[in-house]
C-alpha cells in the first residue's frame, strides 16, 4: 500500500523537526490553559462582589483611598483571570504609583497646618459676601437643616459627598480594564490636582464654614456631610466621624471635592459620542457644589477655585500630550517602512 502524497504538503512534513512539533503543541496547550481559566472569570467577578456587598454590611461603605483602590484592583485582577502573567502583573505596576502619591499626599495632608503659617478665616467670607450677598452656607442651612431630623436632601448630599471618594478611582479601574492610555492620562491628571491641592493648602491653611460658625464669624453652621448615614446605616458614620477627625481640618482651599469631581467630568466629556448628552456630566460638579456649601464643609471660593484647578490640570496635560503626539508623529513619517 503506497502513502498518498500531496504537493507541497508532506515534504514539508517530512523536513520539519520533532521539536517543532512539541513547540507548536505547547503554544497551542498554554494558550488553551489561559482560555479555560477565563472560564472562571465571571463567577468570581460574581463571588468577589458579593464579598463587597457583606463587606459593606458589617463595615460600611469603603470610604479611605486605600481601602477604595485595594478593592477596585482585586477587581481587575478578578477580571484579568485567563490573562498572560505579565498582564496581571501590569495591574501592580500601573497602579502602584497612584498608591504611593496619594499615601504620600494622605500623610503630609495632615501635617499641613503644622508649619507655622497662620489661618485664613476671612477671605473666603468676602469674597462669598462680595458675590452674593451673603455666605451661601448659611443661607442653605437656614433653609435646608433641621437639627435632629434627617430631611431626604441630607441623604442626596451624603451619597454626593462620599461619591467623590469612589468615583475617581472606579473610573481610573474602568479605563485600565478597557483603555489602557486613557486610565494613564487620567492618573497623570488625578496624581497632579491632588499634589496642587495639596501645596495650596500647605501655602494657604484656611478654615471651613463649620469652624467659622463654631468661632462665631458666620451665622450659625453644622458639619452635616455624615447625616444622611444615619438613615442608610451600615457603619459608615463612624468611618465618617474617624476620618474627619485625622484630617488636617484646615485644608479646605481648594476644595478637591469639588475639583476632582469636575476633572471627571471634563475627561469624560470628549469621551461621550452624543454631544448632546455631555451638558449632563455637568450635574455631577454643581450637585457635589451644592452639597459641599449645605453641609458646612466649603465655601463657593473654595468650590469656585476647584473647578479652576481641574480646568488648569487638565488643560495643561491636554497640551503637553498633543505637543508629544505631534512631535511623535513626523519620526515616524520619516521611520523606513
Amino acid at each position: 500500500m503506497h502513502e498518498a502524497v500531496y504537493p507541497g504538503v508532506g515534504r514539508s512534513m517530512e523536513s520539519m523537526a520533532t521539536g517543532e512539533f512539541v513547540e507548536i503543541s505547547g503554544e497551542k496547550a498554554t494558550g488553551f490553559r489561559f482560555a479555560s481559566w477565563a472560564v472562571a472569570r465571571p463567577y468570581a467577578l460574581g463571588l468577589y462582589f458579593v464579598g463587597l456587598i457583606v463587606w459593606i454590611a458589617n463595615y460600611g461603605v469603603p470610604v479611605q483611598r486605600e481601602l477604595v483602590i485595594l478593592w477596585t484592583c482585586g477587581a481587575l485582577a478578578c477580571a484579568s483571570i485567563g490573562r498572560p502573567p505579565r498582564e496581571i502583573a501590569q495591574l501592580v505596576v500601573d497602579w502602584l504609583p497612584i498608591v504611593a502619591v496619594l499615601w504620600a499626599y494622605d500623610l503630609t495632608r495632615g501635617a499641613a497646618d503644622t508649619f507655622g503659617i497662620g489661618v485664613h478665616y476671612h477671605p473666603m467670607i468676602d469674597f462669598d459676601q462680595a458675590i452674593f450677598g451673603e455666605v451661601p452656607t448659611v443661607w442653605l442651612q437656614q433653609h435646608l437643616h433641621d437639627p435632629g431630623v434627617v430631611q431626604p436632601w441630607d441623604v442626596f448630599f451624603t451619597l454626593v459627598y462620599t461619591s467623590y471618594f469612589i468615583t475617581p478611582f472606579a473610573l481610573a479601574g474602568w479605563l485600565w480594564a478597557r483603555d489602557r492610555l486613557g486610565f494613564h492620562r487620567f492618573a497623570r491628571r488625578l496624581v497632579t490636582l491632588s499634589l496642587a491641592g495639596l501645596a495650596t493648602y500647605i501655602c494657604f491653611p484656611a478654615a471651613p464654614p463649620w469652624m467659622a460658625g463654631e468661632m462665631g464669624l458666620i451665622g450659625e453652621v453644622h458639619r452635616t456631610t455624615s447625616e444622611g448615614w444615619k438613615v442608610l446605616g451600615v457603619g459608615t458614620a463612624s468611618l465618617f466621624s474617624k476620618g474627619q477627625g485625622t484630617a488636617n481640618l484646615v485644608a479646605a482651599v481648594p476644595s478637591l471635592h469639588s475639583a476632582i469631581v469636575t476633572l471627571v467630568a471634563l475627561f469624560l466629556w470628549g469621551r461621550v459620542k452624543r454631544k448632546r448628552l455631555r451638558p449632563l456630566l455637568l450635574l455631577y460638579p454643581a450637585a457635589m457644589a451644592l452639597a459641599l456649601m449645605a453641609t458646612g464643609e466649603h465655601y463657593f471660593f473654595d468650590v469656585a477655585l476647584g473647578w479652576v484647578y481641574a480646568g488648569l490640570v487638565m488643560g495643561a496635560w491636554t497640551v503637553w500630550e498633543r505637543r508629544r503626539e505631534g512631535l511623535r508623529m513626523p519620526a515616524e513619517a520619516k521611520a523606513p517602512a
